[in-house]
């Protein structure tokens, strides 16, 4: 008698595939306060908008930042794409993908949504911890009221503690007195 082995390697193969996680982080702003850690505010010039921000997280720097009618900027701009759906003068989501072959270092991340003329007109979201390379899957932004008309994503440095520039500069004076004594 003969044994098939193409049933359960059929079958092993459905389950591997059906059990890899979808690649993509959902953001919407109905979550903000319940799953999502989100700041917002009323301004609506890019240069308020900005202030703002620095103002919340001194030090903060934008590395990409897509329009909605094109226009790519950033030190990130060919590592990351975003597209825009609903209808093209009212897209209420979003999807941003990484292209490659660079990666943002999310250890202290945000992701800015600048819409309509409501109230909120921004929202920053913290995706501290988003791996760079997962698509961010923007949902459900100002429906039938506003829409999108960029997003962007920002780093903020992490500040080295005072114990390691404290044993920087020892390290560096044992350094100095060696080459003195020898």
């Amino acid at each position: 008698m003969r044994k098939s082995y193409f049933l359960p390697a059929l079958g092993t193969l459905i389950f591997a595939f059906s059990s890899v996680p979808a690649s993509a982080l959902l953001i919407d702003p109905a979550q903000c306060g319940i799953t999502l850690s989100c700041d917002s505010g009323p301004e609506t010039s890019n240069s308020d908008i900005l202030a703002a921000i620095e103002g919340l997280y001194p030090g903060i720097e934008e590395v990409y930042k897509q329009d909605q009618g094109g226009g790519e900027t950033g030190i990130f701009a060919g590592d990351y794409s975003a597209a825009f759906f609903n209808t093209s003068s009212d897209p209420e989501d979003s999807l941003i993908s990484w292209n490659g072959p660079g990666t943002i270092d999310c250890s202290s991340c945000y992701l800015l949504v600048k819409g309509g003329d409501f109230d909120p007109t921004w929202y920053l979201i913290d995706i501290s911890g988003w791996d760079g390379q997962e698509d961010l899957d923007l949902q459900n932004f100002w429906p039938a009221m506003g829409a999108i008309s960029h997003v962007s994503i920002f780093v903020r440095p992490i500040p080295i503690p005072a114990a390691v520039w404290l044993f920087g500069t020892g390290l560096l004076g044992l350094v100095g007195m060696a080459r003195r004594n020898g």
